[in-house]
């Protein structure tokens, strides 16, 4: 069975549906403690790396192995467009006798454009002086890379889309009073129609009473965005 690795308290799945692309939430990203100037390095960085051409970067150091010994691809040209989501920013601890962070790593989730193939992570290390990449490219097969938000607005479309007790909620009840709670797994080992590598999450949708009636029951599903399979979760 996956195992529970991350949880993040409700939040409304419209404040999720934002057009792909640098924006608000990438900043968001951006630690908070970094100085002005670097933090415009940043996002000047972020902006020039939005588009990936490749699915695997040409010369990437690759970390790891594919997992499951699953086969990845991702020799030949895709023939669909290759996505990647922003998922982390972590700076590089200040060195004795440094009086600030001069390093960041920028960590990027990228779903396989072969469907039901596992993604890869993607993270590059770069200079906050510059805003220029240092080092080499990596990518990492087999690490617990968090969910982006695009990732979580796709598995609430597709609990919508392909789970009838979710369009019922929502067929009931204001959107806006639908809440919604998430818990990511990670599969170490398969288990239909889950494989090591797929990108699972859990959620539980909850709406109000109303007319001083008692609140219906949540309404759990688990979604599989690598293959876009959506199945009943447990209580």
């Amino acid at each position: 069975m996956p195992r529970r690795t991350r949880f993040l308290p409700a939040l409304a799945a419209a404040l999720l549906l934002a057009p792909a692309g640098f924006g608000a939430f990438d900043n968001e990203l951006i630690p908070p403690q970094l100085p002005q100037g670097q933090r415009e390095k940043l996002q000047n960085f972020l902006k020039e790396h939005e588009k990936p051409k490749d699915f695997l970067p040409p010369d990437a150091r690759v970390i790891g192995s594919p997992p499951g010994g699953r086969d990845i691809g991702g020799k030949d040209k895709p023939a669909r467009p290759v996505k990647q989501f922003l998922v982390q920013i972590t700076p590089h601890r200040p060195v004795p006798g440094q009086e600030e962070v001069r390093r960041a790593d920028v960590t990027y989730f990228r779903p396989n454009p072969e469907k039901g193939k596992p993604g890869i992570a993607v993270r590059y290390t770069v200079d906050l002086a510059t805003g220029k990449q240092v080092g080499q490219t990596e990518v990492l097969l087999n690490g617990n890379t968090p969910l982006a938000r695009e990732e979580l607005a796709d598995a609430v479309a597709l609990a919508r889309e392909k789970f009838a007790a979710v369009q019922t909620l929502y067929k009931e009840h204001d959107r806006n009073t639908i809440r919604w709670e998430y818990l990511q797994f990670t599969v170490r080992r398969k288990h239909e129609p889950h494989e090591p590598g797929d990108r699972v999450v859990s959620l539980v949708f909850t709406a109000p009473g109303r007319d001083g009636q008692a609140p219906p029951a949540p309404v759990r599903v688990v979604v599989n965005l690598t293959k876009g399979v959506v199945l009943p979760g447990g209580k």
